[in-house]
């Protein structure tokens, strides 16, 4: 707790008892009322008695974050700034004498020094308060900068939904860092026990993470706003998306539902979405995934981790205009579904599909599935259609992550490239953009970037792309690179005009000891998704 006063002192009965002789000659008693004059005047201009009070880490949470209590004589706004080589500063509209201020953005393992600028009536004054911080976990990632070209970036810092190995388990702690790699804001949240994410900035400004079946939000300063249980019959897992109206979209699996493989009863998970309303805390609708999908098809080519896990739901991305919902399933491809559950399209390739449904009595799913053509609208062949081969200006988002709606309504995607054409003897991640003609019901790659450099940005799991707001930039994320037993993650920001990095970080993953015959996928650190973020309370 650090403590801090200032204080304005008049002492009126000295200059009351000079005032009160009758001696004084008349040029010095006419100097000393001037002088009364200027400090009646001063004083009413200058005046404030405050002080600050410092408490560190006040929700146990987030360790670079502090809060102010500044208690003043009379009513003042404030403004604080982290100094330092990237300073993090924010103002204050609140105007009151009992303010709670909070600061973002400290240096770990640091005496912080941190300028507090008070307005009032009549004027302003600039303290400068000092911070210890603690040092950071050891577990933590080091981080390097790699290509920085800040006047073509977007604004903001680098926030990172990272999780960290814990023998089978997870321990999830994001993180925000600046230009310069340090680390200058993270959230604690190990208190769950287990994974907990994903990791993502709501329209409020709060932070919102899931687990299994409880929902958390958060403000910047690490207190808890809201915890909220869904129904236990279903389970939360890799997504969860804030809707216009403030409603979640939510990835699920559901509790006792199977599917039929080979004529055999199947435990199935991840495949159903559901719509939860947060102000009732109540679910309001559902989507089976495997009611429009064929859940038999390829389970050995496709890289399935387990028998019911046919499709493997990642991500969902939401089209306000036509009300539809775009699924990425890592075992399948990407799909598209309307509000009131009709499927629209499949983009996949076109190899082995057969009836939807969970016992394959559905209907036929290949009508809806996508064809590939070249930027003249003519078709690729039928090895490219069926994923066998992929060609210099096509190839399909093989074990997708992370598919992004475009405002011209083109769709950018993270194409991990895992069994890539049915095999692992082509290792390359990218971002890539296509564009669809539903009413044709074919679809053309118009861009990509992150083929040419192959296994420095191959990432077989996780992973992001998203349109940057501000410069329209493309921020690619490979969240699990491993080559020769290096296992680091990698944000790029690039310029789609030119495919030039802008910036560009390594995050050196400490735990490296993999061991995937163990329980758990939980054996090695993993960055799942990755924002440019504003650091503000």
């Amino acid at each position: 707790m650090i403590k801090l006063t200032k204080k304005i002192d008049v002492s009126w009965h000295k200059i009351n008892k000079k005032m009160r002789s009758s001696t004084l000659p008349i040029n010095k008693l006419f100097f000393l009322l001037i002088v009364l004059l200027f400090v009646f005047t001063n004083c009413g201009n200058s005046k404030l008695d405050y002080s600050i009070e410092t408490n560190i880490n006040p929700n146990n949470i987030a360790p670079l974050t502090a809060l102010l209590n500044i208690k003043s004589d009379i009513p003042c706004k404030a403004k604080i700034k982290v100094l330092g080589e990237i300073p993090v500063e924010q103002s204050f509209e609140e105007s009151g004498s009992n303010l709670f201020i909070p600061v973002l953005g400290l240096y770990p393992n640091s005496i912080n020094q941190v300028e507090v600028t008070l307005y009032y009536e009549g004027g302003e004054t600039i303290d400068i308060i000092e911070i210890q911080t603690s040092k950071l976990p050891d577990f933590f990632p080091e981080i390097a900068i790699n290509t920085l070209e800040k006047d073509k970036m977007e604004p903001g810092m680098h926030a990172l939904d990272t999780h960290f190995a814990n023998f089978g388990k997870f321990r999830s702690y994001p993180i925000i860092f600046d230009d310069n790699g340090d680390i200058r804001w993270y959230l604690d949240l190990s208190f769950h026990k287990a994974m907990i994410g994903p990791f993502q900035k709501i329209k409020n400004g709060n932070v919102l993470v899931a687990g299994r079946n409880t929902i958390y939000e958060f403000d910047m300063m690490g207190k808890q706003l809201d915890m909220t249980n869904i129904d236990s019959n279903y389970g939360i897992h890799h997504d969860v998306l804030e809707l216009p109206n403030e409603d979640l979209l939510i990835c699920v699996g559901k509790r006792d539902a199977y599917i039929e493989i080979d004529g055999k009863q199947v435990l199935s998970d991840n495949d159903f979405i559901i719509h939860f309303d947060r102000k009732q805390s109540k679910i309001i609708k559902e989507w089976d995934l495997a009611k429009h999908l064929d859940v038999d098809r390829d389970g050995d080519q496709l890289n399935f981790f387990r028998d019911g896990d046919w499709l493997h739901m990642n991500s969902l991305d939401f089209n306000e205009k036509d009300s539809t919902i775009i699924v990425s399933g890592r075992n399948q491809g990407l799909i598209k579904l309307s509000w009131n559950d009709k499927l629209k399209w499949i983009m996949a390739p076109k190899q082995n599909w057969g009836k939807s449904g969970r016992k394959g009595n559905g209907y036929e799913t290949k009508p809806y599935l996508l064809t590939a053509i070249n930027k003249n609208g003519e078709q690729y062949n039928k090895e490219v259609q069926n994923g066998l081969k992929s060609t210099d200006d096509f190839d399909f988002p093989w074990g997708p992550h992370a598919p992004y709606l475009l405002p011209n309504g083109n769709l950018i995607v993270f194409d991990n490239g895992p069994f890539r054409n049915y095999n692992n003897e082509t290792q390359y991640s990218r971002a890539v953009e296509y564009q669809v003609d539903e009413k044709n019901k074919t679809f053309k790659q118009v861009w990509e970037y992150g083929k040419d450099r192959g296994f420095n940005l191959f990432s077989p799991i996780v992973s992001d792309v998203d349109l940057l707001p501000y410069t329209k930039n493309i921020l690619v994320t490979s969240g699990f690179i491993s080559p020769r037993n290096v296992h680091r993650a990698k944000i790029v920001e690039v310029s789609p005009e030119n495919n030039k990095e802008v910036f560009e970080a390594t995050i050196f993953f400490k735990n490296t000891n993999r061991d995937f015959n163990k329980p758990g996928w939980g054996q090695a650190d993993v960055l799942y998704r990755a924002e440019r973020m504003e650091l503000k309370y």
